[in-house]
């Protein structure tokens, strides 16, 4: 039985917390909500505050990293500097290299700030950010990377290596490429909110309305 007096005001702190990262027009309400049936879909009535508290705040970011994105038309994907695809699609290219040192030695003269993949056509700076977040990954994660990538070999193949199945061998996989997307970082959701177009208002009935008003009038 859920102890409403007792987390309550966890909602509460957490809603509000959260939503002053994110434009005014999100409604607090509908975060608080989408906590409640966190709580009751994962069963977290119990524990320690600290704890329940810093698990409802990751719940409240990703639903209104979701609303957030409806909201202004970019994917959740458009907040990686790197997509998945061009983060593969790069793998391919800088492990036909023998070693990294031949590698580097192609790269010489890099311009030192991240490039954005997005804007530039400078595909050898993209080349030297994705070579070294590999280089930063956990040994288990740059083994798989390694595998598929400078062996080419399978998914079976890489399972047989951790004594796992292929499709064990496949979540590694993709979780090895995650993190690469996280070390190479994520757009400030201010800029995305501006979308490609320049878009900069939220695609909310309220301003639809003010919108077609505004045009109306003038």
């Amino acid at each position: 039985m859920l102890d409403f007096e007792r987390l309550t005001p966890a909602v509460e702190r957490t809603a509000r917390i959260v939503k002053s990262s994110f434009p005014a027009h999100h409604d607090i309400s509908d975060i608080k909500q989408e906590l409640w049936v966190w709580i009751l879909e994962n069963n977290k009535s119990e524990g320690a505050d600290t704890a329940l508290v810093e698990l409802l705040r990751k719940a409240a970011n990703e639903f209104l990293k979701k609303e957030d994105a409806a909201s202004y038309g970019y994917s959740e994907g458009d907040q990686f500097y790197y997509s998945l695809g061009l983060i593969k699609s790069i793998l391919e290219v800088i492990f036909k290299h023998e070693d990294w040192q031949s590698f580097a030695s192609a790269i010489t003269d890099m311009p030192k700030r991240k490039s954005d993949p997005s804007k530039t056509g400078n595909n050898l700076a993209s080349y030297a950010d994705v070579k070294s977040a590999v280089e930063k990954l956990p040994e288990d994660q740059y083994n798989v990377i390694v595998w598929r990538y400078k062996y080419r070999e399978t998914l079976d193949q890489v399972g047989q290596h951790l004594g796992i199945t292929k499709q064990g061998a496949a979540r590694r996989h993709d979780a090895a490429l995650s993190a690469i997307q996280k070390l190479l970082g994520q757009r400030d959701l201010g800029s995305l909110r501006e979308g490609y177009s320049e878009r900069t208002e939220a695609r909310t009935t309220a301003s639809s309305i003010a919108r077609t008003e505004r045009d109306y009038e003038g």
